[in-house]
């Protein structure tokens, strides 16, 4: 596919630039590689910000007569001494006085040039020059042209001691802002097809492993599976899920920044856009992965518990990328935020609720496993899973027979034991936002308690209809409301 000349992309980045309306504009070369008609475009554009007030300075080589004459002030320099500083219509004026008449035909910027160039052809030539350049820069400083940009110089000093200007606000507004910014992030997602591949094979073949290995029926035995497998899911779909976009802010970051200080647009607006660009991919790519393991395992063969199975998956993922999506904001590059998923993954895997109890948690951790993204994930499978279950007692279990799903999860944890998941939570609109789902989570499985200091009139919904919007609206205007 074809991509942008060198003259397209020296005009895009000056568009880039201009995009926050800066005060002071430095060009390096803007007409390089630009023929003489879109260079005067350009130097036309330049010339129109400074009659509005901005401060333009190009660095210009080899200009046509009709650009050199849309400049106001011109600075010579050769061989780092100053040739002349003024306006840039006496220039030939002043080269005249000293004795360098511009020819005929010639324009104004090509014989400035001439001018204050070194001639290397010969060595006569060269010292000729190099003499030249010297007696201009001597005649120069003599004639005490600074000036009246001295003058003007002490005016802004004295201008120093005002207050700074206020911040501006982005031009777009918010929604314009984030249709912008959902569009690019959307791009970016869609295009690397490679990566969204890959991902996709990653899923499918983890699902096919997993229903190779794993045989579930109701047998004593498949109780142990269940809480294996339940927990390999949730730990692999975290791990999956953080993966994928713990990179993205890292390699934004120079981009996000040089942005942001030309208040092109908020930050909010940019991460909202990031989290709903990743969302159909991620949603994707657990349905998926959730399709095929569901049956392929032999999970609970009804409608309802695969839907809320899939609900929640899905919204685990959502979690673990929002997870990756901090842990790349807080890193400095790319290779730090890798280096801070393998203790984060540890972590909860510690404080997932199955391998150490909460009154058994260092009092210092105490807070781990309420942020434990693995154990909201585990939690939720298993209550889904193991809700309703019957198993047959066997010969070798007889002594310690357990009969239903909700005495195994009474071994496990007492929590789980009287905990339950509502369908609602995986399909409600706004617990599938990655930020909610820890605050819609919390009431499904610790129903007696209450985080933050809830008041335990909120602890559960009293009624089908509050049930229906409770879990996530609720709970979550409180807590903000708490804040």
């Amino acid at each position: 596919r074809r991509g942008i000349s060198g003259g397209e992309k020296k005009r895009l980045s000056i568009a880039c630039e201009l995009l926050g309306s800066p005060e002071l504009l430095f060009l390096d070369e803007p007409t390089s590689g630009l023929d003489s008609f879109q260079a005067e475009k350009v130097v036309e554009s330049l010339r129109v910000l400074s009659k509005e007030g901005k401060t333009v300075v190009c660095v210009i080589h080899q200009p046509s007569g009709t650009v050199f004459n849309m400049f106001d002030d011109l600075v010579l320099l050769s061989e780092g001494r100053m040739q002349y500083c003024g306006p840039a219509s006496d220039v030939v004026t002043y080269f005249r006085n000293r004795g360098y008449k511009c020819p005929a035909g010639i324009n104004a910027g090509e014989f400035c040039l001439n001018t204050v160039s070194i001639n290397l052809e010969t060595k006569e030539t060269e010292l000729e020059s190099r003499k030249r350049i010297a007696e201009l820069s001597t005649a120069f400083h003599q004639r005490n042209m600074f000036k009246h940009h001295h003058k003007k110089h002490e005016d802004a000093k004295g201008k120093a001691g005002a207050p700074p200007a206020r911040r501006r606000r982005p031009e777009a507004g918010p929604f314009l802002q984030l249709r912008l910014l959902f569009g690019r992030a959307l791009k970016e997602v869609t295009g690397n097809k490679v990566a969204n591949i890959i991902k996709l094979v990653q899923q499918v073949s983890t699902a096919v492993i997993y229903g190779g290995i794993y045989s579930l029926s109701n047998t004593q035995s498949s109780i142990q599976d269940r809480l294996g497998l339940l927990s390999l899911m949730a730990i692999g779909n975290t791990n999956l899920a953080i993966a994928s976009t713990i990179r993205a802010f890292p390699k934004e970051k120079s981009i996000v920044v040089n942005d942001r200080s030309k208040n092109i647009y908020g930050a909010f607006p940019y991460f909202l856009s990031k989290v709903l660009a990743e969302a159909p991919v991620g949603a994707f790519l657990s349905l998926v992965f959730g399709g095929l393991i569901y049956p392929l395992v032999g999970l609970q063969k009804t409608g309802p518990k695969f839907m809320t199975f899939l609900g929640i998956t899905t919204l685990h993922s959502f979690a673990s990328s929002a997870l990756g999506l901090l842990l790349g904001a807080v890193a400095p590059s790319s290779d730090a935020a890798l280096a801070l998923l393998p203790p984060v993954i540890v972590l909860m895997i510690i404080f997932n609720g199955f391998n150490i109890t909460e009154e058994n948690t260092p009092q210092l951790l105490w807070w781990m496993p309420k942020i434990s993204v693995i154990r909201w994930g585990f939690e939720a499978l298993c209550i889904n899973e193991f809700g309703g279950l019957n198993f047959v007692c066997d010969r070798k279990h007889k002594a310690m027979c357990t009969n239903t799903g909700e005495d195994a999860l009474a071994r496990v944890s007492d929590t789980l034991s009287t905990a339950t998941v509502e369908g609602n939570v995986a399909r409600h609109p706004l617990a599938a936002w990655p930020q909610t789902y820890p605050l819609a989570a919390w009431p499904q499985t610790h129903p007696r308690e209450s985080p933050w200091g809830l008041p335990a009139d909120l602890a559960r919904p009293t009624s089908p209809s509050q049930a229906r919007w409770w879990p996530s609206w609720r709970f979550l205007v409180h807590a903000t409301s708490r804040l």
